[in-house]
């Protein structure tokens, strides 16, 4: 028998097909022409049954099939601009000329009964034309229309992969009969083993994101591969109900803004696709919102778009709040606005409105007109209430940042019976916030609506994994030179104690170690090699992340001197260049050094736009806010990460090279993003990794506090603090009511100190409420005690004056005394964030279950040693009360582990499973301790003979299971005879332990061949 696509994969898609309800009918049965693109037949009966008024006007529907038809041929002239034509026409939004010359809208397809039309899937359609005759192996029609294609080809030849089939599509098909692809909503590529879909006119790159995968957000992509994952991405993606959902709302098409670039047709990925319609089916339900968890990367704005346009087109959404939606989308910087609403507006997305300040925000809330607002969080501030409409739904962007706190608390104030839902890479989950709680619904699993992982788009292709480069940059300090430098420093400034407490605490600080002039030029020259040896040659640029703007520019100029000492240029000749991006602050006292980097939005979208392009000798970009987070470049091939950051800054920070590229020059692809450590940040990027989880566990805190009692304590608390000041009007904010409030609290009395007290927890009460209804009437007194609390606080002036003259000569002391300034790599601190290793950290941490005793003042190791150091924080407690050579053991266990040099991917992940079995042989030790099972733990205290014993166990004659330990210690204690490092890629090592093998067992009286020696063997050959 020989496998072809036909008797495979061609098959298999015809009978998901029957089963999702689609009529099989073979391509040659089709009642058309082969020259014919549509079923003329199946879509005048559709035509007529969808439009009842058109079967007593035959010339006009002629008209309307002309049109058609004409639409089709044009696509000749342009498939792109032709399928956007055909597909506004399937949608019914076209009006056709009647034969009275009246435009009328057409419906050609029911999309709210789905029976009323004709689904119908063909193989081996033929069509011909002026040139050479083609065959599509499958095609799906609705009403006579061919709305996908799939091409497919053979799954056992090695050289034949979903790439071919797509190449015949975009390279074959679609050049000679782009007529037959005019209504294509899109295509699809397989072989059996991987499943693509893509528009019209994607071109077939392996890596290209563009051919997509399509599954579920609820499927393990490790555990659903080949044939498995393409039964499943078939049956989801090609259902009637599917495909119909995408040509009514979810395909859009961004237009060439010039002459060097094209029209272009997106879709939505699979994780778009189920949010989307998890935010239209929220709204039906008029549900509060709920939260949007998908990975940086994997295009959150786009989402934004198609949930935008279903909301805006489905009249089930206009019927129930009786009139068209209006969609908020929330930024919160302004160049992130910039590049939402440019998305939008390429995409063609309907009624669009930017506003320019607060007033133009205020006065588009006010009115009830549909379409979509794009603006960032801050324009909300004192905008009030403003409108009490239900049909407003609010999707925020980046919902773990700035979007709670005062601004948060402003936009829901604003528009208080909206919809809102919240769209992050990296949730919060800590004392003081929680994105899960801020738009989380609890009805929803874990309060997340919808979850995109890193490790599903790392496996589907969607974002890169990032490796993890740690460095080590030391130094010397001669600690006694520097203390007596320092006191005849003292002595000669005439300072006294307390001054120079304040100035050595001053200059204790991290500023203090990177601003060292030595440090910044050791630092420079290992980014600089780094570049010219790993990235450069690639066509990547770099982003480089310093502490402050201060260093930001001591980098940049370090940078540029570095490259310009190396004679580094770009392949044309070109010297290479260093940007810098920062905020600014267009102010007086700005100094005069930073200023020259003040940027114009226009200046900064122009830098933007030159790091993006491959041939531009901007290789560098240094910053230390901006373009951390929010910006997507996907030739950054490297981020260089010398500031210290945490949590959801530091995920999206070390995410940013992450985004799939091509050299469009070379044809070289990126494989993997790189992120350069010289702060030390590798505990905290695990921390990263593993990622917050809503407080929702059993056990876990709840702090649930009701807000009335809270009002009420407010004011008990108020009430005895305007005791205090029994008889000073309150309303007065002159300087004499302000010296007789000082009077009543005079310093060091027990009034000020209850003063202080009551004020600080008063404080911390009203900013948890306001607004509330029940604050509003003392808002008046809390503001004058608030202003009394500021003028009482200390304000030491002469140590600011102290630091402004003395702090230079202070640091230029200590930077004196920093000696022999190194930066080396350290292999043994790479992090490999692929998929594999990402979930494995997860499945530590999550068998671990150990609260964060970490103190702040611990030195930060890298990910593997933290990793041994949470599974060793929990062997300690057993190790002290019991010893139990099980204990011991796994403490040598990891021992041995904490020694194992990482190199490579192969030895990361190697290692990273080493960790989770004995994480979860710990776990194992304490259930068996507490049931006291002797025999489970003397397995744990030595898992070889532990495993060894299972295995005779399971395959010896019933009633031998006395003489197992026996035969268990012979096979031991000969194996590790006999074995040394390297024996199995010697034969004559493996041939002598298999003779000694089964010697032991003769002895014993067992089988030496069948299923007890092969599996012995292999776990002899795997662990000794």
């Amino acid at each position: 028998m020989t496998w072809t696509e036909s008797s495979t994969i061609q098959r298999s898609l015809l009978e998901w097909a029957e089963e999702a309800g689609w009529e099989h009918i073979p391509g040659d049965e089709l009642p058309r022409d082969n020259n014919d693109v549509v079923v003329e037949t199946w879509a005048r009966e559709a035509l007529l049954a969808l439009n009842p008024e058109l079967i007593d006007d035959p010339e006009s529907t002629e008209l309307i099939l002309h049109e058609i038809n004409q639409a089709i041929l044009d696509a000749h002239n342009g498939l792109v601009a032709a399928n956007e034509l055909l597909t506004v026409m399937l949608r019914g939004d076209h009006s056709f000329t009647t034969i009275q010359g009246k435009h009328v809208p057409r419906r050609l397809v029911d999309f709210d009964y789905l029976d009323n039309n004709r689904f119908t899937v063909a193989d081996e359609v033929t069509i011909t034309g002026a040139m050479k005759p083609r065959r599509f192996d499958v095609v799906y029609y609705v009403n006579g229309f061919p709305l996908v294609v799939a091409e497919t080809k053979t799954p056992v030849k090695h050289q034949v992969s979903w790439v071919n089939a797509a190449k015949d599509i975009y390279g074959t098909y679609e050049e000679e009969y782009p007529n037959f692809f005019a209504t294509s909503v899109f295509n699809v590529a397989t072989e059996g083993l991987e499943f693509r879909m893509a528009p019209i006119r994607a071109y077939p790159d392996p890596d290209s994101d563009i051919w997509a995968p399509w599954g579920s957000t609820e499927d393990d992509p490790k555990k659903l591969t080949g044939p498995a994952r393409v039964q499943r991405a078939a049956r989801l993606l090609l259902r009637p109900e599917t495909i119909l959902t995408i040509l009514k709302d979810l395909v859009m098409y961004r237009h060439a803004r010039d002459a060097s670039e094209a029209d272009v047709k997106f879709l939505p990925r699979y994780p778009q696709f189920e949010a989307a319609l998890a935010i239209h089916a929220k709204v039906l339900a008029d549900g509060p919102g709920g939260l949007i968890w998908h990975h940086q990367g994997s295009g959150k704005t786009e989402l934004m778009a198609f949930a935008a346009a279903r909301l805006l087109r489905d009249d089930a959404v206009i019927d129930m709040y009786g009139g068209a939606p209006t969609v908020i989308v929330i930024a919160d910087r302004k160049d992130l606005v910039r590049q939402t609403a440019e998305m939008f507006e390429t995409a063609g997305m309907p009624r669009m409105s930017v506003p320019g300040n607060r007033r133009e925000l205020h006065k588009l809330l006010r009115r009830d007109d549909p379409g979509v607002i794009i603006t960032t969080v801050h324009k909300f501030a004192e905008a009030g209430h403003v409108n009490d409409r239900a049909n407003i739904v609010v999707l925020v962007d980046e919902a773990h940042r700035s979007q709670e706190g005062k601004f948060g608390k402003a936009w829901r104030a604003a528009v208080p019976n909206a919809k809102f839902f919240g769209a992050t890479g990296t949730a919060i989950e800590d004392k003081d916030r929680s994105t899960f709680q801020l738009f989380g619904d609890p009805d929803d699993p874990d309060f997340v609506m919808s979850r995109y992982t890193p490790e599903q788009s790392i496996a589907d292709g969607f974002t890169k994994p990032v490796i993890v480069e740690g460095r080590s940059v030391g130094f010397d300090l001669d600690k006694g030179d520097l203390d007596e430098a320092f006191d005849q420093f003292a002595a000669n400034e005439d300072l006294d104690e307390d001054e120079k407490v304040f100035l050595s605490g001053k200059a204790s600080h991290i500023e203090t170690v990177l601003s060292n002039p030595k440090r910044v030029a050791a630092v420079c020259a290992d980014i600089v090699e780094h570049y010219l040896t790993y990235v450069a040659p690639l066509g990547q640029k770099a982003q480089v992340v310093a502490f402050n703007q201060k260093l930001v520019v001591a980098y940049a100029h370090a940078i540029q001197a570095e490259l310009e000492r190396r004679g580094a240029v770009m392949p044309d000749g070109r010297a290479r260049e260093v940007g810098v991006v920062m905020h600014v602050a267009d102010a007086k006292d700005t100094p005069k050094e930073l200023k020259k980097y003040l940027l114009t939005p226009e200046q900064e979208e122009a830098l933007k736009r030159r790091f993006k392009k491959v041939d531009d000798p901007i290789s560098f970009v240094v910053v230390t806010a901006k373009w951390m987070t929010g910006f997507n470049a996907p030739i950054e091939g490297v981020l260089y990460l010398d500031k210290p950051a945490k949590g959801a800054n530091l995920f999206q920070t070390i995410t940013r090279p992450n985004r799939p590229w091509k050299n469009p020059i070379t044809g070289q692809r990126k494989d993997y993003g790189r992120v350069v450590d010289y702060i030390g940040l590798a505990k905290a990027i695990g921390e990263a990794i593993v990622g917050p989880k809503a407080k929702t566990e059993e056990g876990a805190e709840l702090n649930v506090t009701d807000s009335a009692q809270l009002a009420g304590k407010f004011v008990s608390d108020l009430t005895r603090l305007v005791a205090l000041f029994d008889a000073i009007n309150t309303a007065d904010s002159s300087f004499e009511g302000l010296a007789e409030a000082h009077e009543r609290i005079v310093e060091g009395s027990p009034q000020r100190t209850q003063f202080i007290e009551t004020y600080v927890a008063l404080q911390t009460v009203w900013e948890f409420l306001d607004p509330h209804p029940m604050l509003a009437p003392f808002r008046q007194q809390y503001h004058w005690l608030a202003k009394v609390y500021e003028s009482i606080r200390p304000k030491d002036v002469s140590k600011a004056f102290l630091w402004d003259r003395l702090g230079a000569k202070t640091i230029e002391l200590i930077h004196g005394h920093m000696t022999d300034v190194r930066v080396r790599s350290m292999p043994s601190k790479t992090v490999t964030l692929d998929a594999a290793g990402l979930e494995l950290v997860k499945r530590i941490a999550e068998q671990l279950k150990l609260p964060d005793t970490e103190s702040p003042e611990n030195e930060p190791g890298d990910v593997y040693q933290e990793v041994l150091d949470s599974i060793e924080t929990r062997l300690k407690r057993r190790l002290v009360e019991s010893e139990s050579p099980v204990y011991q053991s796994l403490a040598e266990r990891i021992e041995r582990l904490r020694t194992k040099a990482i190199e490579n991917v192969e030895d990361s992940l190697a290692f990273l499973e080493q960790a989770l079995r004995i994480a979860q042989d710990v776990v194992a030790a304490d259930r068996a301790a507490e049931a006291g099972d002797e025999e489970m733990l003397e397995r744990l205290a030595d898992p070889k003979r532990g495993a060894l014993t299972q295995i005779v166990e399971q395959n010896t004659p019933p009633g031998l299971h006395k003489i197992v330990p026996d035969i268990v210690d012979r096979i031991d204690s000969i194996v590790a005879e006999v074995a040394y490092t390297g024996w199995i890629e010697s034969d004559a090592g493996d041939k002598r332990v298999r003779r000694e093998l089964r010697a032991a067992l003769k002895e014993y009286g067992l089988p030496i061949k069948g299923d007890l020696f092969d599996k012995t063997y292999d776990y002899v050959r795997e662990n000794y």
